[in-house]
């Protein structure tokens, strides 16, 4: 009995240990992320970013925007044939347009797309902070990614949400992310490959080649922390 009682503690222990370690390296993971994309100081210095380039869609180039208010606001803008598509989603309501599918006028989104769409716009990355934001992190071991036994972390951000990234160890950049969700009721998954990184003049390092189930997408311009129109988050008829 007593030699089943030591056994049991040990296992006990050694359980601890494993989680204790995962968790550490999780962190540590992390932490060398946030270096290789410019530093805490950094990210946590950034209020806004502008993308612009194109996205290869079905094989039909289209030019392609994006506006970021950090963890306020989004807009993305899709040109096609003379047309704008577009998008935004703020902390609270969202709302899109599209003439392609016969809309007169920007529609409003469900509650449930824009609960979904709220990390978004957080332009440091949910995995900066994650513990302050109130989610969780578990290390997985590491998983192939086109040939790179890269780190797999699962960041779950509500019992709705959940990404799954892949981390390259050697540059600490963010190889795939993989999101599940549920929207309307219906579970919605959903990969992006991340590409090309570049270091900005400000010291920031940004993927700008995107490749995701809507198309793949390469950014030519970005601008940091400038002003926007407050307008471009305007619900306008």
């Amino acid at each position: 009995m007593k030699l089943m009682k030591k056994t049991l503690l040990l296992v006990a222990n050694m359980l601890v240990m494993i989680t204790f370690l995962h968790a550490q390296t999780a962190d540590d993971i992390i932490n060398k992320y946030i270096d290789a994309m410019g530093g805490k100081d950094k990210l946590a210095a950034l209020k806004t970013l502008y993308l612009e380039g194109s996205i290869d869609a079905s094989g039909q180039k289209l030019s392609i925007k994006t506006w970021f208010i950090n963890k306020k606001a989004m807009r993305s803008e899709v040109g096609i044939n003379g047309m704008t598509i577009y998008s935004v989603v703020t902390k609270d309501s969202g709302w899109s347009f599209n003439p392609l599918m016969g809309q007169k006028e920007a529609e409003p989104m469900t509650p449930d797309q824009v609960k979904s769409a709220q990390t978004e716009f957080d332009i440091e990355g949910t995995l900066v902070n994650y513990k302050d934001k109130g989610y969780k992190v578990n290390y997985e071991g590491k998983d192939d990614v086109d040939g790179t036994e890269a780190y797999k972390l699962e960041e779950i951000i509500n019992d709705s949400l959940s990404t799954t990234f892949y981390i390259d160890p050697d540059t600490y950049y963010i190889l795939r992310a993989s999101d599940k969700a549920k929207v309307n009721g219906k579970q919605v998954e959903g990969k992006t490959d991340f590409s090309n990184y570049q270091k900005t003049p400000e010291g920031y390092t940004i993927p700008m080649d995107i490749n995701s189930d809507g198309g793949e997408m390469k950014f030519t311009i970005v601008k940091i922390n400038t002003d926007f129109d407050k307008a471009l988050f305007t619900y306008l008829k």
